[in-house]
């Protein structure tokens, strides 16, 4: 008897601590949302999604009851079941909690010297030609009229201070500034989950995930045309330098940073072109669909490239582009164009006056695809054009080269299924891509080394941002000596005409400003290491016995805080 009541404690200490471990793990795995919460309150370095609680059973505690248990009367069992059952209820309520509770987000990190806030992270999140096919990324495409809009959406997420969006054929990527990167990247994780209609399991493999430096680094390449499907085509530029326009107008989701970065992308872009050889001759996506279809069609349809009659679906940019390229070509005249209004085709027309061009509306598409041979697409359009089902109800008594320059695609994947049909999409273009890029390597090389100084800039420059509450505070501080200096000389300065009292003012200002522009300047000498920002502030701060830098802050949070500024006023 005695031996069963000093067993009692010890039995009940191992049923709770069985029902911990039981509980803790099915706690983890219902309370993913939960996770900073809970690596907090247990201690743990970090929890990924697909992380369990890595917790062990003691030795020969099994799920079902232990034997000397069994030895137990009645009574003592039930005092025993009953306090596992408090103790599981009890943690049970730490479940029902820890799944309600909101998740835990980094406090924003503050210089140690001032206290003020420091610049978030810069990342960026997307996929490429270089990462996924077509089929991918039409999902994820989103028009240039709702950048802005699909920005201000991911802006407002919590974790996210600025954020913008670049979308093109081929390519979609958010940029964004965040001091809490695992919490931001599951938010955009499931923004795109909802924009592409996809599992987090078929996108991953076509994401890619860049902070700070490779961040950086990625869209200055991106801008200089070094990660373009075609090296040095000038478009990227374009359609970066609209998305800094976006992001930087007054209801645009940029901040400091981003607006800073994208304005050196422009600037390196735009020097990369002039001071190399990389845009030399460079083919853009349209030019590039014109090579591959001189290359294809005798083999592809049996005639020569200048025998093929030629139809064009889109007036657009590309379009403009591609009718660049065959005038300079043995293209056979007139061009087919073909578009859903007039106005885009006739002033398209008309910047090609020594081109020969026949103009059509889209309920003449299919009369014009029965007597073309090759038809390039190039719309806006959500849904393929031409597909199996379509071509196979309008058919035709000779073969067919389709050429899509479009994302999302303009012809369906099954379009080739199609007795007679060859189809190309922007991913075919790879052959032309290939030798256009081994004759610029050198270029390549040329702009690595630019945009390398171009991303120490940037980072010396962002560092440098926590010393100017200290510069304002040295800024005050010389005119309030300089003001009291003068309070204290006004007896003597009484007799001053206001012409000479004028030049005093003067006078003192420049010997202030004189004084104080070695200091700031010393400020705002970007740094590349954070040690010697802060080594600067603590040195500039004890010299001239500058106190409370934390009351002239004027870097905030990012643009959110602005705008709830405005709205407040």
């Amino acid at each position: 008897m005695m031996h069963r009541a000093s067993s009692c404690p010890f039995l009940l200490a191992v049923l709770a601590v069985a029902a911990l471990c039981a509980t803790l793990n099915a706690l983890v795995d219902h309370t993913q949302r939960a996770r900073p919460y809970l690596a907090a309150s247990y201690g743990l370095k970090q929890l990924s999604p697909s992380s369990r609680l890595q917790l062990t059973r003691p030795a020969g505690m099994t799920r079902s009851l232990p034997s000397c248990l069994r030895g137990l009367n009645s009574a003592e069992r039930r005092r025993s079941r009953s306090r596992v059952a408090e103790l599981q209820g009890n943690m049970e309520l730490l479940m029902h909690t820890a799944q309600n509770q909101v998740p835990v987000f980094q406090a924003t990190p503050k210089c140690p010297v001032t206290g003020i806030p420091l610049p978030g992270n810069v990342h960026v999140v997307g996929l490429s030609h270089n990462t996924a096919d077509v089929s991918v990324r039409e999902k994820l495409a989103i028009p240039e009229a709702e950048w802005k809009a699909q920005a201000a959406r991911l802006n407002e997420m919590p974790g996210i201070d600025e954020a913008g969006i670049l979308s093109t054929c081929n390519r979609f990527e958010v940029y964004y500034v965040s001091h809490d990167t695992d919490n931001a990247n599951e938010q955009l994780l499931r923004f795109l989950e909802s924009k592409s209609g996809l599992s987090s399991n078929d996108l991953m493999p076509n994401l890619f995930f860049h902070d700070g430096y490779e961040a950086i680094k990625h869209l200055l390449s991106v801008s200089s045309g070094l990660d373009s499907l075609v090296v040095g085509e000038g478009q990227i530029l374009s359609q970066v330098k609209n998305c800094a326009a976006h992001g930087q107008d007054q209801e645009g989701s940029f901040g400091k940073v981003l607006g800073k970065l994208f304005n050196i992308a422009v600037a390196t872009g735009k020097r990369v072109r002039t001071e190399t050889g990389i845009s030399k001759g460079a083919v853009s996506v349209s030019s590039a669909a014109a090579q591959l279809s001189e290359m294809k069609v005798e083999g592809d349809l049996g005639i020569k490239f200048e025998d093929a009659r030629i139809a064009i679906v889109g007036a657009g940019e590309m379009t403009r582009l591609l009718v660049t390229h065959l005038a300079s070509t043995r293209a056979k005249q007139p061009l087919h164009i073909i578009n859903r209004g007039r106005e885009r085709m006739e002033k398209l027309n008309d910047m090609f006056p020594d081109v020969d061009m026949s103009l059509h509306t889209l309920d003449e598409m299919w009369d014009q695809i029965k007597e073309a041979d090759i038809v390039f697409t190039s719309t806006f359009s959500k849904d393929p054009l031409l597909d199996k089902a379509n071509l196979e109800a309008n058919p035709r008594d000779k073969k067919l080269m389709l050429v899509d320059i479009s994302v999302p695609v303009n012809v369906g994947y099954d379009a080739k299924d199609v007795e007679g049909v060859t189809a190309y999409h922007v991913d075919d273009l790879k052959e032309v891509v290939e030798k256009n890029k081994e004759k610029r390597m050198a270029a390549v090389r040329e702009a690595e080394v630019m945009i390398e100084n171009e991303i120490k800039e940037f980072e010396g420059w962002k560092q440098s941002l926590r010393c100017i509450p200290a510069i304002k505070m040295l800024r005050e501080k010389g005119e309030v000596i300089r003001q009291k200096e003068l309070q204290n000389a006004e007896k003597i300065l009484s007799g001053l005409s206001q012409k000479e009292k004028d030049t005093v003012d003067r006078v003192t200002k420049g010997i202030i400003n004189k004084l104080l522009h070695g200091p700031m300047a010393h400020l705002r000498d970007p740094e590349e290491v954070s040690d010697r920002v802060e080594y600067k502030l603590e040195t500039v701060q004890k010299m001239f016995q500058l106190t409370d830098l934390e009351a002239h802050i004027l870097l905030g949070d990012g643009k959110k805080k602005k705008k709830k500024k405005k709205q407040a006023a």
